[in-house]
């Protein structure tokens, strides 16, 4: 069923994004990171366009196969590996490159019957969510080189906090990482998006971009503007009524916002049944016909109310959400949330361009 919001998909953004990836870590491989369906912009058109990358990351397996059966033919990394024997076999049929997190799992792969399977060792550097304990680290990446049917083995870790580049954690986790790769002989992977830009001694064998492919800052501190990356989806949707209302009139539930006189005020067929966000607040920016506009009061389950003050607009003229005016950052700070969050909810809407 079609929605009136739309979700553009702007492939030629999202490559010129990925040659932002090559410029910051000029000596490393790329892994795109492609999971939650390419954070809501369609995981195997994103694929397909990123046929340059060295190879691609997902979050389970089914996404992994997804891409597989599609043809895709480049190196696949599996972040949640495998739970039992069965998933452990389908990463073998499909020559998907799992992560090891816990030691249970490396017991299945001394038990198993496998032929070239290539891993990565995920250690646990202070994420604290997924990866073995760097006291066993050491250990256990020797047992895994002991497997004969294992044809490649790495070392992976995961930043904490690389969006906040001055935190003290970042450091802490790098020296770590690297202390350990100088115990090992294989190949290494430290930096996600921030890493790779606030840290390029994190760089490592393999970097693993995901929220700067798509167009939105990884740092804190930084514009996507400024770091040169282009928004690759841009949300639509109609305005459908313009409502002339009185001062002191209210919009939208729980009455929020008043105004302050007399006034239009714009409906947009949009709201968090699309994926927009129901926290967004009154001010949030939004464009019309190129005219910078802000929402009014309570977002609806498919509605929200615009300010048109001085804007040039009528019934059937699209608003955009976010994109190349408005900045899927911007909203989602307006929001209290993350870009993430923004650009996965919107899937239902999307549209490939």
């Amino acid at each position: 069923m079609r929605r009136s919001a739309e979700a553009l998909i702007d492939f030629d953004a999202l490559r010129h994004n990925f040659q932002r990836v090559k410029q910051f870590a000029p000596n490393s491989k790329v892994m795109a990171v492609i999971k939650a369906d390419a954070y809501g912009h369609g995981m195997l058109m994103c694929a397909k366009a990123l046929s340059m990358a060295d190879g691609f990351a997902v979050a389970h397996i089914d996404e992994a196969i997804v891409l597989r059966e599609a043809g895709i033919q480049q190196p696949i990394t599996v972040f949640q590996g495998f739970q039992n024997s069965s998933q452990l076999m389908q990463l073998q049929a499909n020559n998907l490159r799992p992560v090891i997190y816990q030691s249970w799992q490396l017991d299945m792969l001394e038990q198993q019957p496998l032929s070239d399977l290539s891993v990565w060792l995920k250690v646990n550097t202070g994420m604290n969510r997924l990866g073995v304990s760097v006291q066993q680290a050491a250990d256990l990446y020797q047992r895994l080189t002991k497997i004969k049917a294992i044809k490649q083995t790495g070392l992976s870790s995961h930043f904490a906090n690389a969006d906040v580049p001055e935190h003290p954690s970042n450091q802490q986790q790098m020296d770590v990482f690297h202390q350990l790769a100088k115990q090992i002989s294989g190949q290494t992977s430290l930096a996600n998006s921030a890493g790779l830009i606030a840290f390029p001694q994190s760089q490592g064998d393999w970097v693993r971009p995901g929220i700067m492919l798509y167009g939105s800052s990884p740092l804190q501190n930084k514009t996507a503007a400024e770091l040169d990356l282009k928004p690759v989806m841009q949300l639509h949707a109609p305005l459908i009524a313009i409502n002339k209302l009185k001062q002191g009139d209210a919009i939208g539930y729980g009455s929020l916002w008043q105004c302050p006189e007399d006034m239009p005020v714009g409906v947009v067929a949009i709201g968090y049944g699309d994926g927009y966000p129901r926290h967004a607040l009154t001010g949030t920016p939004i464009s019309i016909n190129d005219q910078m506009s802000q929402i009014l009061g309570r977002v609806s389950m498919d509605t929200i109310s615009i300010d048109l003050r001085g804007i040039e607009a009528q019934c059937g003229d699209r608003a955009e959400l976010w994109g190349k005016s408005v900045s899927v950052d911007e909203v989602a700070k307006s929001s209290e949330t993350i870009s993430y969050e923004l650009l996965c909810n919107t899937a239902g809407c999307r549209v490939e361009s």
